[in-house]
């Protein structure tokens, strides 16, 4: 869309709407505790492997998964403690010989700058996304490695 041809009146809604939308993206207080931490605590609860966590309406929301089915954690980022936990359907896991999830997010946590809102095993890989102001970075990491795939 050119915005030089633009009505004034269309072209500031346009801008004002996508101010709006980048300003509008969650993340995780900066006084929380860190996402490597709260996983940590998850998996000593020995409630199966996690398969995906979200920052979503100011709780992490991880995925733990056995052969019979995944409970959703809804995490206090502040304190790390349970909010809520309820039973959902299946999701692809990493493999049996994966890190810990925990150890993979400490060191991206401690390697990359920004903050991760988003973990999630998908098509072999775990993707992890980080938000940095309001730019978004996408890694894609070997789930038994912890590496970054090219």
């Amino acid at each position: 869309m050119n915005l030089r041809r633009t009505p004034p009146a269309l072209a500031f809604g346009l801008l004002a709407m996508l101010a709006v939308s980048a300003s509008a993206v969650e993340l995780p207080p900066a006084d929380g505790a860190s996402l490597s931490t709260i996983l940590k605590s998850v998996e000593g609860q020995h409630l199966g492997a996690i398969a995906e966590a979200e920052f979503d309406d100011g709780l992490w929301e991880i995925k733990a998964c056995q052969t019979i089915g995944c409970d959703k954690l809804y995490v206090n980022p502040s304190t790390g403690k349970k909010v809520r936990r309820r039973k959902v359907g299946p999701e692809a896991l990493p493999p049996a010989n994966a890190m810990a999830l925990s150890a993979i997010i400490q060191h991206v946590e401690a390697s990359q700058p920004g903050r991760v809102t988003e973990v999630e095993f998908d098509n072999g890989h775990w993707e992890v996304e980080l938000r940095n102001g309001i730019h978004k970075t996408k890694l894609l990491l070997n789930p038994t490695t912890g590496q970054e795939l090219r």
